[in-house]
């Protein structure tokens, strides 16, 4: 793809000022985009980049208002649309499965419809990498069942679909990222694995493991997740990626590993894990997920190893800690 390839074009991020929204429009900025962020909340994770508030549009409103979305598309002449915005917490899909399928299946079809309405070319659309559920068949392709089965991972299912059933029916440029876990700089939900234990790592304390630390996850960092939305966006127009769903992933690690590592990278060998679940208290996830078809049709694969990633991260929050503890959400997870 050229290099000037966003060179003056607009671009709108729903969710903007979340974890992922911040960086990719960041991203988008430096390749030249112009950027204009729909959300619901005018802060979230914006105090932790300074400066960014400035170079952005922000329009404030909620991905269930379709008339206010159709306007900022054509408003602004969007060319392009990540539709990153929706209820994100498993925890919450648990206690409020209905306003979790509300924002995140209702709130799919709308920005789409809107999207459809405005002549939008091309959208990316956030599904998750809970759409596959249990599988029996590692490394797990895009092609095996979508078996997400609790509020949340549900909900992703019916925004994948629906995504893709845009792309179809109606003949839109729309592909949907199955992202993995995301960490890195910036990410101000304080209770992620990675950013409570690099938090905890640099006031030196020994970090908390929840589970009994088994359960194992690709945890990716986050500019090589952004760059994942950023090509998907690029070859969304091929007729081998439109309409298709891509797993933008790594290789996996368990939650001590995970904990360990941090632990080397910022040098504090005098830590130790504290590992306060059981093994009859822990959801022992087992995920991961090829890279084959992303990397074949589209081009992308981690520039990071886990290791640089969260040497990278545990750098950033060196730097930014005062920021992270004044507007860090410890929200569930």
């Amino acid at each position: 793809m050229a290099k000037d390839f966003w060179e003056g074009k607009t671009v709108l991020i729903t969710g903007l000022t979340g974890f992922i929204g911040c960086w990719l429009a960041k991203k988008l900025m430096e390749r030249g985009a112009k950027i204009v962020g729909f959300d619901i909340s005018d802060t979230g994770a914006l105090p932790l980049h300074p400066g960014l508030q400035d170079k952005i549009i922000l329009i404030k409103g909620s991905i269930l208002e379709q008339a206010a979305i159709e306007k900022a598309f054509k408003d602004y002449s969007v060319f392009a649309c990540f539709h990153l915005a929706g209820q994100s917490m498993i925890e919450v899909g648990d206690k409020a499965a209905s306003l979790t399928f509300e924002v995140n299946a209702r709130g799919t079809w709308i920005v789409l419809e809107a999207a459809r309405n405005a002549k939008v070319d091309r959208i990316v659309v956030s599904s998750s990498n809970t759409v596959y559920g249990d599988q029996n068949v590692f490394p797990t392709e895009e092609d095996a069942p979508l078996n997400g089965d609790h509020p949340y991972a549900a909900s992703k299912v019916c925004t994948d679909v629906i995504a893709r059933s845009y792309a179809k029916s109606c003949n839109m440029n729309v592909v949907a990222c199955r992202q993995t876990n995301t960490f890195g700089g910036g990410d101000f939900h304080l209770t992620h694995i990675v950013t409570a234990t690099t938090l905890a790592v640099l006031r030196g304390e020994n970090p908390v493991i929840k589970s009994d630390g088994t359960p194992k996850k690709a945890y990716l960092y986050v500019e090589d997740t952004v760059e994942g939305y950023i090509r998907l966006a690029e070859e969304a127009h091929r007729p081998d990626v439109r309409g298709e769903g891509f797993n933008i992933t790594t290789e996996s690690a368990t939650v001590l590993d995970i904990v360990q590592s941090i632990i080397k990278v910022s040098g504090r060998n005098d830590l130790t894990p504290l590992i306060e679940g059981t093994s009859d208290r822990t959801r022992h996830d087992n995920e991961a997920l090829s890279m084959k078809k992303t990397m074949e049709r589209i081009g992308w694969q981690p520039r990071f190893t886990l290791e640089e990633g969260l040497r990278k991260t545990n750098q950033w929050f060196k730097e930014n800690q005062e920021l992270v503890e004044r507007y860090g959400k410890a929200t569930a997870h």
